[in-house]
């Protein structure tokens, strides 16, 4: 009985699989609605903020697309992006100003083939989003929203939902990534897992540097099959026997047959990690690392406990960087434990594009926020980019 209660709970702060799917079917049944629709109407191209051409020449690029859509983040976020636009087309009350012109947007001469062709679609984009917002605790940084609206969209009944997508013909959707250096970076061929990283987080209302932090790790009080559950999801992402046996109050023995139960191998061993600059040593570092602190403070924010916000927040991360992950969790749990007890690290956001980083703020090297820029804005990141900008009109 303790075993079903530990795997769901250990579930409920991982994204199912067919969730993840759901969001693979959503982002190319989307794209492949907009690349037409905008063919035949390129006026369009102002409110889905995407080009024809840009998108068609994304996802004939098998490599970029795969990176692009085959992530648990969905690449189009909503229209409306308060709780009092969402109101206004749910219930039907005055328009806002978002109404507005997301209704003057639209030719006013479409077909009904047309019409249908939007409406199924909005309903695709809002199933996806359900799915999202009742399966993850993550579902504010998947979706492009803030936990508010998160919060206010699981509140409003799908069926309520649907009834104004067939009152009320308005896109929905809109492409995520704004920023027009994203297409440059793809056709130039530099879009890598990294970059993407950085459009997610600079496009999200959810900003680092003002999410809250996690309190204290360990003497975390939770019910025993909890602990146990989360106990096991530390191991199964890794994180050494030794250091969760000490976050969670148990036996180093214990721990490490547990470890070698989930992965058919002893844990590792050797001393755990005590530098903080080994996470901004190197561009790809920062970015994934920021992420991860991104991920897990949004799940924080959220009143989700810290065990529990760092188990989700890992998850995602696997999954979106999959192979290409140069922060091993055992890592991540140091960031994250340090960054809650001392400022040897701070997150400034960058003064070009706002995008909150982590940066040195130790006595060895300070990184002053009033100059702070991003890896992508300075060049470390892809080794050209920095000189195009560089070589622009002074």
């Amino acid at each position: 009985m303790q075993i079903a209660h530990s795997r769901s709970i250990f579930e409920q702060f991982i994204l199912p699989s067919w969730v993840q799917d759901r969001a693979l079917s959503a982002n190319l049944r989307i794209s492949n609605y907009v690349v037409n629709a905008v063919a035949v109407r390129p006026a369009l191209a102002d409110v889905f903020r995407v080009s024809h051409e840009n998108l068609l020449a994304l996802r004939n690029d098998q490599e970029n697309s795969t990176k692009v859509f085959c992530t648990p983040f969905l690449a189009f976020a909503p229209t409306l992006s308060t709780i009092a636009d969402w109101r206004s087309f749910i219930e039907g009350t005055m328009p806002t100003v978002t109404m507005d012109r997301l209704q003057a947007g639209l030719p006013h001469d479409l077909s009904v083939v047309e019409r249908l062709a939007l409406e199924h679609t909005n309903r695709s984009y809002i199933t996806a989003l359900y799915d999202m917002l009742n399966m993850s605790v993550l579902a504010a940084p998947l979706l492009g929203v803030s936990n508010e609206l998160a919060a206010y969209l699981r509140s409003v009944p799908q069926h309520e939902m649907d009834v104004a997508i067939s009152d009320r013909l308005v896109p929905l959707f809109q492409w995520r990534f704004a920023d027009e250096m994203f297409w440059l970076e793809t056709h130039a061929g530099r879009l890598s897992r990294e970059l993407i990283a950085h459009y997610l987080m600079e496009s999200s209302p959810l900003r680092t540097d003002r999410l809250p932090h996690s309190g204290p790790w360990g003497k975390f009080r939770l019910e025993t099959f909890v602990r146990d559950a989360l106990f096991e999801a530390f191991l199964y992402f890794s994180c050494r026997a030794k250091s969760v046996a000490s976050l969670f109050n148990t036996s180093v023995d214990t721990a490490r047959e547990a470890y070698r139960r989930i992965h058919g191998k002893p844990s590792p061993s050797g001393q755990p990690p005590s530098s903080l600059t080994w996470f901004i040593e190197t561009a790809p570092r920062r970015v994934q690392s920021t992420f991860q602190m991104w991920l897990f403070r949004s799940a924080i924010a959220c009143d989700v406990s810290t065990p529990e916000s760092f188990v989700a927040a890992m998850d995602i991360n696997r999954a979106f960087f999959a192979d290409d992950c140069k922060v091993p969790p055992e890592r991540s749990m140091h960031l994250a434990r340090s960054m809650s007890m001392n400022e040897e690290l701070a997150v400034w956001p960058c003064r070009k594009c706002g995008t909150p980083y982590l940066a040195s703020n130790s006595s060895d090297r300070i990184e002053l926020s009033q100059s702070f820029t991003c890896p992508c804005c300075n060049g470390t990141l892809t080794a050209t980019r920095g000189g195009n900008r560089r070589r622009g009109p002074k």
